[in-house]
């Protein structure tokens, strides 16, 4: 008897939560922006999410965001899927938000969801209030004038060579995407750890395939709602199998990259860059 009652109050339990996630919560929040005389629409369960994705599939990212703004105006309520968003367009209240009053709010729940499954939340692009605050501290003397004017040269060289490189393979296909993460890789680790570092081709192409893999999951697990279900996303499905192993791929070769410059292996090529810059990898990787 007292088994049958535990299974019966369990089973309601989480028919609770999952009407609390999906049909409860989001409602409350779109009534209440509502009230406050702000316009939008309310989709259960999957709201915006197909849409989005269609216009993504369509190569027409913008669409979306143009139709909306124009029965909505510059600020709009709407849903993820069950996730509440609050959409403006308006750079006064941009300005508000980002700026003015940017201690009056966090990182959106859709974002620690989605970002957070790639970074973790303790590192320097998901951190809140003072721990942020003291990380934008700490790598402030990278953008200082002498070192980003120590970086022009190299980021100069670096991209005149891409640019042989295609006019040579003029009649080739190019992958855009590979050839222009390439590129920022070359960037970040000439400057930081010398141009040494741009040769090894297995390094490149490890955080390569971990980037381009990663990100592909995650898109794919955003849209089809698995990534922000909860229990669901923690699941060990494949794709978070392998959003975790290129997770540890990555980590694996910056420490590789940072244990070499350590070592006196590579030379930065600019000034006064890699201390800062192996901070700010440890924050974003190893604090996740």
């Amino acid at each position: 008897m007292w088994f049958s009652i535990f299974t019966i109050a369990l089973f309601l339990y989480i028919v609770y939560r999952l009407l609390k996630f999906w049909i409860f919560d989001p409602w409350r929040i779109h009534k209440d922006l509502w009230a406050q005389g702000i316009p939008g629409q309310y989709k259960p369960i999957i709201g915006e999410s197909l849409r989005i994705r269609r216009s993504i599939l369509d190569d027409d990212t913008t669409s979306y965001n143009i139709e909306m703004e124009k029965k909505f105006g510059s600020y709009y309520h709407t849903s993820f899927g069950p996730v509440a968003r609050l959409v403006i367009d308006d750079p006064l209240l941009i300005q508000g938000v980002l700026k003015t009053n940017a201690r009056s709010y966090h990182k959106s729940h859709l974002m620690h969801l989605i970002l957070g499954t790639i970074l973790g939340t303790d590192n320097l692009l998901m951190s809140e209030d003072n721990i942020h605050a003291q990380h934008r501290r700490l790598i402030a003397p990278v953008f200082q004038h002498q070192n980003i004017n120590s970086m022009i040269s190299l980021m100069v060289e670096i991209t005149s060579n891409l640019l042989k490189k295609w006019s040579l393979s003029i009649k080739d296909n190019v992958d855009i995407h590979k050839e222009m993460t390439g590129l920022t890789l070359d960037i970040i680790t000439g400057c930081v750890f010398g141009s040494g570092m741009m040769k090894n081709e297995h390094l490149r192409e490890i955080i390569y395939q971990s980037v381009t893999t990663t990100l592909e999951d995650v898109e794919e697990r955003t849209f089809s709602l698995i990534g922000i279900i909860p229990i669901i996303r923690q699941l060990p499905l494949s794709s978070k199998r392998r959003i975790d192993k290129s997770k540890k791929n990555v980590k694996h070769a910056v420490r590789q990259i940072i244990d070499e410059r350590r070592n006196g292996l590579s030379k930065s090529a600019c000034k006064g860059l890699y201390s800062l810059i192996s901070s700010m990898i440890y924050l974003v990787f190893y604090r996740s």
